[in-house]
């Protein structure tokens, strides 16, 4: 573990807005605290694990890493892999033939092989600190581009990619504000970064003040945003905003109620298993909730901004 801190201002004052465990994996023992920065407001984890602790927070069955949501046959990797396209179809539809896009945080490339599939003439790159034998093989099979390094590492080539995504990574990186310069030197000009990340105003945090809030996600969410915070920190970067909404975050919901019959009742067995990120009822239940909630101005748990790099 390490002391952190704010990676927005530099700041070391902070208090404590949540603690909590391990509630999905379980494979990190003790509690962990959610801080808030008192100079800006900047969410982070503190202490932390270090960057070695990469394997073990991430193991072998980690959901993106996994095969539990991969293949033609699965429902819910159907349903996932169509909601993730509407989610960027605009953006993915404006680019160019012979464009070149890069998903940071890849895991097993169903999106990357979806978007192969959508627009054959456009060039894919997947970047991720590991890939499975399995997955590289099938990625490379399909013509994807392999960059296997953590963010914070890799070598990105300048000037290059006209369209990035970062879908539920940037709250994983330790060094979120010199990763978005890194992805900003590597957008070409007028090109375009997505990022969809948990949002600490949603609507619903609220209501497991105890720690339970699945945005946590203790120990992998290292920083937490808001619309505000998001803006502020790709501005840094040099990129400007070109739209900020609401996402629906069913998966949220579900990390929430799994915490709450954790911590309160201690249990991990049946009832917990109720609420599992694979339960499509329920799934469909939160994500109808949080989309009347955003209908009414309210804000939801997950986030989507799309910023440009400019011409």
């Amino acid at each position: 573990m390490e002391s952190a801190r704010c990676s927005v201002c530099g700041s070391a004052a902070f208090a404590i807005v949540a603690t909590g465990r391990d509630y999905i994996y379980h494979g990190t023992g003790g509690y962990f605290s959610q801080v808030r920065c008192d100079d800006c407001g900047h969410f982070y984890l503190n202490p932390r694990p270090t960057i070695a602790a990469l394997p073990l927070m991430y193991p072998s069955d980690y959901g993106t890493f996994s095969d539990r949501f991969r293949g033609g046959a699965n429902l819910l990797a159907r349903i996932k892999r169509a909601v993730n396209l509407r989610r960027i179809k605009d953006v993915v539809a404006a680019l160019p033939a012979g464009a070149k896009v890069l998903d940071v945080g890849c895991g097993n490339g169903e999106l990357l092989v979806a978007l192969r599939r959508a627009r054959p003439d456009i060039e894919v790159f997947g970047l991720d600190w590991f890939f499975p034998a399995k997955t590289r093989e099938i990625l490379e099979a399909q013509g994807i581009h392999i960059i296997e390094a953590p963010l914070e590492t890799a070598e990105l080539p300048v000037c290059t990619f006209d369209l990035v995504l970062m879908l539920q990574i940037i709250e994983h990186l330790w060094q979120p504000e010199s990763g978005v310069q890194r992805i900003a030197g590597a957008l070409a000009q007028g090109g375009r970064l997505l990022i969809e990340t948990p949002n600490t105003d949603g609507w619903d945090r609220r209501f497991f003040a105890d720690g339970t809030w699945g945005g946590y996600y203790f120990p992998r969410h290292l920083n937490l945003y808001n619309f505000e915070r998001i803006a502020r920190l790709l501005a840094h970067a040099g990129l400007a905003i070109e739209r900020q909404r609401n996402l629906p975050a069913p998966v949220i919901w579900c990390y929430s109620l799994q915490g709450i019959v954790q911590e309160r009742l201690g249990w991990k067995g049946r009832l917990a298993k109720l609420f599992d990120v694979r339960n499509l009822p329920l799934l469909a239940a939160f994500a109808a909730l949080d989309i009347v909630a955003s209908l009414i101005g309210a804000s939801t748990s997950n986030q989507q901004t799309v910023a440009m790099k400019p011409r």
